[in-house]
């Protein structure tokens, strides 16, 4: 999804996520990185604020702060979940220390290493970084797979090089596991269901927007075996 157009956000407006992800993984996360109860939490690229509520649920207690780039999901969470500190602003910029920075499928976009370069000083004594980032599963994926990816994604690696660019850089892997099926469905379901109630009166850039991501999901569904998306909990070294 490299477009950021207006029939873009036609799409995703009401959307409850913007990147793979649900529950279970996100418990695995905060328990793995023994993020307090009492813990400041910073969601980087937080998009509409999926993972915000699951936080504001499973760490009631804690300092949760959003920011997103995109002012209408930074207007939404406001509106729906009042607790948070939610600011439109460059999630490599957050004012403060951290016991956990959270991004969901966005730090691809800077570089995984731009990120965590940039979020290490924002770390409070024993935080950690959770960050989920799309991998091969395969050494010989698909044709479909290995052209949308080089198109979308030109640094996509394979989980050895992406372990081995982490420990070049200086982080320590708590832990990290492979998203399940569940966490992307939780993504393109919605997806699918909006791209079929916009088509019957999309305009034509809108189509062309609806076709784009009919094709992502149609991928998934015919070689998601050859992807996925890794999430990596890490700990400066």
């Amino acid at each position: 999804m490299t477009s950021l157009s207006a029939p873009f956000f036609d799409l995703h407006r009401d959307l409850p996520r913007e990147a793979p992800g649900d529950e279970t993984s996100l418990r695995w996360a905060l328990e793995l990185a023994k993020t307090p109860s009492r813990a400041r939490i910073l969601d980087a690229g937080c998009g509409p604020g999926a993972d915000l509520a699951l936080f504001e649920k499973l760490r009631p207690a804690a300092a949760l702060v959003g920011l997103d780039l995109h002012a209408p999901f930074i207007e939404r969470i406001r509106q729906t979940l009042p607790h948070v500190t939610a600011s439109v602003g460059d999630m490599l910029e957050p004012e403060g220390k951290f016991d956990l920075i959270w991004s969901a499928g966005a730090a691809y976009g800077p570089g995984i290493l731009t990120a965590l370069s940039a979020w290490r000083g924002h770390l409070a004594p024993n935080g950690a970084i959770a960050f989920s980032d799309c991998l091969w599963r395969t050494s010989r994926p698909s044709s479909a797979a290995l052209a949308f990816w080089q198109k979308e994604y030109p640094d996509i690696c394979h989980l050895s090089d992406h372990l081995s660019r982490l420990e070049q850089a200086g982080w320590q892997v708590r832990g990290a596991r492979w998203l399940g099926k569940s966490a992307w469905s939780a993504y393109y379901k919605p997806l699918q269901a909006r791209i079929d109630s916009l088509r019957p009166a999309a305009s034509t850039e809108l189509l062309a927007v609806l076709d784009d991501a009919q094709a992502e999901i149609d991928l998934w569904r015919a070689h998601g075996d050859d992807y996925g998306y890794y999430l990596t909990v890490v700990t400066p070294l």
